[in-house]
């Protein structure tokens, strides 16, 4: 019995990773459809370094590509400019304090 549930849960392992495996390729595919190898390279070279923001990159280029906004293949200028405006809305979180103001009865 307890193999049977072994063999049951390696199934189901493998067809994770067999499906894991498809959606890779999948998004690989459109990568190399609709950038070019020097964008590409840049995009490996930013995986490498900073897999989240790569992460980030890969979503804003698929929704791209799914929408249509994407006609013709990303070169690495607009893949720069795509990869500075991604940072910098990240970066545009503000803090702010409010400080109380001091009245006679606070002294």
């Amino acid at each position: 019995m307890a193999q049977q549930m072994d063999q049951a849960t390696l199934q189901k392992l493998q067809q994770q990773e067999e499906q894991r495996q498809q959606q890779e390729e999948m998004v690989e595919s459109v990568l190399k459809a609709i950038l070019s190898d020097e964008a590409r390279s840049r995009l490996n070279n930013i995986k490498l370094v900073k897999p989240e923001k790569a992460q980030q990159i890969i979503a804003s280029l698929l929704q791209g590509a799914k929408m249509g906004r994407i006609s013709n293949k990303i070169s690495e200028a607009e893949f720069l400019k795509l990869v500075e405006s991604s940072s910098t809305q990240a970066q545009e979180t503000k803090v702010s304090f409010k400080r109380r103001t001091l009245d006679d009865e606070d002294w």
